[in-house]
C-alpha cells in the first residue's frame, strides 16, 4: 500500500514541477521569433533575354507585442485593535516592442464595502508609482508616496512615452499601496478598485 501511495506522490510531484517550469516559460516571454518565407523564388530561362534584371525585394513585417504579467492587486488581512500602518509592493512587467504611455484612474481610499456602520467609513490609502528599465533597472519614473487619488493625475494619454529604447523592451512598475488605520476603522471589507490603461502609440 505505501509503495502504492508513493507512487502517485512522485507523480503529481513531477506534474507539478512541469507545470510551474511551463508557467515560469509563459512569464518570461522569449525575445524575437523569425519566420522566413519567399514568395518570388526564380525558375526562368533567360539566355535570349540580353541583360537581365532581378528584382530582389527585402521585407521585413513586425507585428506588434504586448505581454503583461505581475501581481497587480494588493490584498489584506487586519486582526486587532489601535492603530497600523502597512505597505505592499506588486510589480507589473510590460514586454512591449512599441511606445507605450498609461494612465490610472479611480485611485483612492478604501471604503467599507461591508460590515458595522458606525466608525471611518474608510481606510487611508498612499501610493508610489516607480518605473524601471527592467534589465539596468535605470529609474523612468518615481512618484514618491502620495495620496492615492493623486496617482490619477500622472500621467495622460499623451505622456510620458515610455519607448523601447528606454525600456529595452521591458517596462517594470512598482506600485506600492500603503494603508494606515485609525482605532475607529471597524469590522468589515474596505475596497478601492483602480483602473491601468496602457495604450500603444
Amino acid at each position: 500500500m505505501e509503495i502504492q501511495n508513493a507512487i502517485p506522490r512522485a507523480f503529481v510531484a513531477l506534474l507539478l514541477s512541469i507545470l510551474w517550469s511551463s508557467v515560469l516559460g509563459q512569464a518570461d516571454p522569449s525575445q524575437r521569433r523569425f519566420k522566413y518565407y519567399s514568395i518570388d523564388a526564380v525558375n526562368a530561362n533567360y539566355s535570349s533575354s540580353g541583360t537581365t534584371q532581378l528584382s530582389i525585394e527585402t521585407t521585413v513585417d513586425v507585428g506588434p507585442f504586448l505581454y503583461v504579467y505581475g501581481d497587480i492587486s494588493a490584498n489584506w488581512t487586519v486582526q486587532g485593535w489601535g492603530t497600523g500602518t502597512n505597505s505592499q509592493t506588486n510589480t507589473i512587467r510590460i514586454y512591449h516592442n512599441g511606445t507605450l504611455t498609461l494612465q490610472f484612474s479611480q485611485f483612492g481610499n478604501a471604503k467599507k464595502q461591508s460590515g458595522t456602520n458606525t466608525g471611518k467609513q474608510w481606510i487611508d490609502v498612499q501610493s508610489r508609482l516607480q518605473l524601471y528599465n527592467n534589465a539596468t533597472m535605470a529609474s523612468l519614473f518615481d512618484s514618491g508616496l502620495v495620496e492615492s487619488t493623486h496617482v490619477n493625475s500622472l500621467f495622460s494619454s499623451s505622456g510620458p512615452q515610455f519607448d523601447c529604447a528606454a525600456t529595452g523592451g521591458v517596462l517594470r512598475l512598482d506600485f506600492s499601496r500603503t494603508i494606515s488605520l485609525t482605532p475607529d476603522n471597524g469590522p468589515g471589507v474596505y475596497q478601492n478598485i483602480g483602473t491601468i490603461t496602457v495604450s500603444r502609440n
